[in-house]
């Protein structure tokens, strides 16, 4: 009860703090997954020191409309939550990650429905949304990866999903050890937590 008034009590400054260092490490994240896949991050990484509190000038969108094309290495690509293909898989590992970070926000004593950024008086799960940013690339580099083998049009079949999945129950590295994602989601919630409370600066956020 103590972490849910301090939550909902957060400052408007340190929500923006939050989300600048948020969309900092999606940024570097895409940036990671573009050198992996296509060897060129397409200038995402050189927009990551013009990320200031809040995101006021939308450097995320603007990082954005580089990655998709570059990712899928289709000038037409366009990230659609009501499309099929591609799409579609990118939805579904999206929820499964959402899912994921719900949990470990559940597990933290902190409320999903109460965001940073995100803030939608329908959606229960604001903060999940939030805190997943970084982590989205790891679905889109599984995605990429099932695209390339089946080409296009690519459904969302079962061979689809396990890939997904197992992206996600992959291990990945943090403070020098490779941990499961949910693990490391759980320190990223505690930290945040932490942060509320008075007790920390900044958030746990992982190198994916």
């Amino acid at each position: 009860t103590e972490r849910f008034a301090k939550q909902a009590a957060a400052a408007l400054p340190t929500r923006k703090r939050l989300w600048q260092q948020i969309v900092k490490a999606k940024l570097r994240a895409q940036s990671r997954v573009l050198q992996r896949l296509r060897g060129n991050d397409r200038g995402i990484a050189a927009l990551v020191p013009n990320v200031k509190s809040g995101d006021p000038t939308n450097v995320e969108a603007q990082a954005a409309r580089k990655y998709w094309p570059a990712l899928f290495a289709d000038n037409t690509f366009r990230r659609d939550p009501d499309g099929g293909d591609a799409n579609a898989q990118l939805n579904y590992g999206y929820a499964v990650l959402r899912a994921i970070v719900t949990r470990a926000i559940c597990g933290a004593g902190l409320h999903p429905s109460l965001g940073l950024y995100h803030h939608n008086r329908y959606d229960t799960f604001c903060l999940a949304d939030d805190l997943m940013e970084p982590m989205r690339p790891i679905v889109d580099e599984a995605v990429v990866k099932r695209v390339q083998q089946t080409g296009m049009p690519s459904p969302l079949d079962k061979q689809a999903k396990a890939d997904v999945i197992a992206a996600l129950m992959g291990r990945f590295p943090i403070d020098g050890e490779d941990r499961t994602l949910f693990d490391i989601v759980s320190r990223t919630a505690a930290s945040l937590a932490g942060i509320f409370m008075g007790e920390r600066e900044d958030l746990v956020l992982p190198e994916v």
